[in-house]
């Protein structure tokens, strides 16, 4: 039997919603590590039918969120502190990437808004809210890089870690030092310096590997 194409749309928007409001609930720590999804809970919660929900949940373990094993309960999927680690590493590979292609097309405007969150950032005394400004820094600092796939890569690498930052800001937070390495990279992207732009990439990301490896609360 054919399933009307309305039908196929409405239930891919279905699943798209809950996608995005439980992989929001898991980065903002309202769903914790190894918290159950019970899918029949779900399609009640939602107001939808169970097809959705499995649907968004397949999403969700393609992209790391839950574990969702055949004949087993789904559960919030945690990660330890080897894979932060790892995802660290693979953030600094990418963002050394995309930070090449950005130096040679980003305009002024753009620099000028960069400069405008560092203001937001240095003003700010929330963590969450730091978190926010800072996500929204990278992303429009490699927006001009116009590299569809290493940009969703960085996206889904952050938003893993994200989460932990959130929950442990106390033991790893380092905003002032990074507000400062977050203007020397402005500063050299203005300058077209594709190598210091690179250099202060790295070490930026290596200083946030290294407070991670410090931290007693992921241990």
């Amino acid at each position: 039997m054919v399933q009307h194409e309305g039908a196929l749309d409405d239930r891919r928007s279905f699943s798209e919603h809950i996608v995005i409001r439980l992989r929001d609930a898991i980065r903002s720590g309202e769903l914790a590590d190894g918290s159950e999804l019970n899918q029949i809970a779900l399609a009640d919660r939602f107001g939808v039918s169970r097809v959705p929900v499995r649907e968004a949940m397949r999403q969700l373990q393609a992209e790391g969120w839950i574990d969702a094993k055949r004949h087993q309960r789904a559960v919030v999927r945690g990660i330890g502190r080897e894979r932060i680690l790892e995802i660290l590493e693979l953030r600094a590979l990418i963002e050394t990437f995309l930070i090449e292609k950005a130096v040679a097309t980003i305009s002024g405007a753009e620099l000028t808004r960069l400069g405008a969150l560092c203001d937001e950032m240095d003003a700010t005394a929330d963590h969450r809210h730091w978190l926010e400004l800072n996500q929204t820094f990278h992303s429009a600092l490699y927006a001009s890089a116009n590299s569809v796939t290493a940009t969703e890569l960085l996206e889904q690498l952050g938003a893993q870690v994200e989460r932990y930052v959130r929950s442990h800001g106390e033991h790893i937070s380092r905003e002032g030092e990074a507000d400062a390495e977050h203007r020397a990279i402005l500063a050299a992207v203005a300058q077209r310096d594709i190598a210091e732009s690179q250099r202060l990439v790295q070490l930026h990301i290596g200083h946030t590997t290294q407070r991670f490896r410090e931290s007693s609360a992921l241990r």
